[in-house]
């Protein structure tokens, strides 16, 4: 294994790789979404330095993780979070520069399946630098024996970090719902690396805000259930981003077991409870040896305008003030917050949300948003 230095008396980077940099970089800033950058920056990497392979992570410093974002030519744990020390993406973060590995299966903590074509071949991993610090790794998998030349650390680097701003940019403008989903946690007083792990996987794309928050509320209200039981478990959310609708997936680390007497257990009751309070809007499994699942599709909604899109009233049922109320609950908004923007009084708000509950057939708001946007009373995409 050698690293990426400089040598002594080495040629400059070969002229011809020049137009296709420049068309890469260009191709890299024409869809400024993070998704979109990511791939178009793989397949240029595969383009540039002949590796049928690669994969690109970003690294989370508070925590001290990495989670990978976006693969091509394989598929390996797409989504999660690992330590910083772990895999090529790791000895780059270490490192500073970029790493030649000559045979990824010397790689400690690799992640690559043993019986994976890229496993025993060579591998290049490129920081992403941003400010004076590395955010995030590009690494190409050569699938055989080869050595990565002088040339293409130099082209492969000058690409990755032509794609830095491109990357930075589209993270801002189009924050992930997995991102969302962990800030939340942390303000809900999950510490980083903590009880929740998200992971986001299918083709990712932008939701409105009323299915961010309807995602974010039931994942609280499984944290509720779950603290209600009188346990703390690690919490796995999965966000699968399907044709027409986002599947929620919360899983419960540990099984919530039976008390003595062979009656459900003090967790096992929260879900039961909150299987109740959701009414409908969610499926609640408890899985014998594997745990207690929750599952929700939450329909695509398009972004709210300026002030909530007023629901169907006719197919709803809802007066306009309790189809404008639930424009903001689909908001995440609470009851003194929907007050000082309608202007009245708290106790008039709560009143219009007992309405929609009883004419959603509900009995939590986070059940109600579903509802509605299940029988497109707020806004689709």
């Amino acid at each position: 294994m050698v690293d990426g230095d400089r040598e002594p008396g080495r040629r400059p980077r070969s002229r011809a790789r020049a137009p296709r940099l420049e068309r890469a970089v260009a191709d890299l800033y024409a869809d400024l979404r993070l998704t979109p950058t990511l791939h178009t920056l793989l397949a240029e990497s595969r383009r540039l330095v002949d590796a049928p392979a690669g994969s690109i992570s970003v690294v989370d410093r508070e925590s001290s993780t990495y989670r990978k974002l976006a693969e091509r030519g394989i598929a390996c744990r797409l989504g999660q979070s690992f330590p910083l020390d772990e895999g090529a993406t790791g000895q780059a973060v270490a490192r500073r520069r970029p790493v030649v590995i000559d045979d990824y299966a010397s790689v400690s903590g690799g992640h690559l399946p043993p019986d994976h074509p890229a496993s025993h071949g060579a591998a290049l991993a490129v920081p992403i630098w941003w400010r004076g610090d590395v955010i995030g790794v590009n690494v190409a998998f050569a699938g055989r024996r080869r050595r990565f030349t002088p040339d293409d650390v130099d082209a492969l680097e000058v690409l990755t970090q032509s794609a830095a701003g491109a990357i930075v940019t589209a993270g801002r403008g189009e924050p992930s719902l997995a991102r969302v989903l962990r800030d939340h946690a942390r303000t809900d007083g999950d510490p980083p690396g903590g009880r929740r792990v998200v992971t986001e996987v299918g083709d990712v794309r932008p939701v409105s805000r009323a299915v961010a928050d309807a995602a974010v509320g039931l994942v609280a209200e499984v944290d509720r259930a779950v603290r209600r039981g009188g346990t703390a478990p690690r919490l796995h959310v999965a966000l699968v981003h399907r044709p027409d609708t986002l599947r929620l997936l919360v899983q419960q680390e540990a099984e919530p077991g039976r008390d003595r007497d062979g009656s459900p257990g003090t967790a096992s009751r929260a879900w039961h409870e909150l299987r109740a309070a959701l009414d409908g809007a969610a499926d609640v499994a408890e899985i014998p040896g594997w745990g207690t699942l929750l599952r929700a599709d939450i329909p695509y909604a398009s972004a709210a305008a300026e002030r909530p899109a007023r629901a169907g009233t006719a197919a709803s049922g809802l007066t306009p003030r309790e189809a404008e109320v639930l424009g903001w609950l689909a908001h995440g908004l609470g009851d003194r917050e929907i007050a000082e923007r309608l202007v009245v009084s708290r106790r008039t708000v709560e009143k219009h949300v007992g309405a929609v509950l009883r004419k959603t057939g509900t009995s939590s708001r986070t059940a109600a948003v579903v509802h509605a946007l299940d029988h497109g009373w707020l806004p689709r995409a």
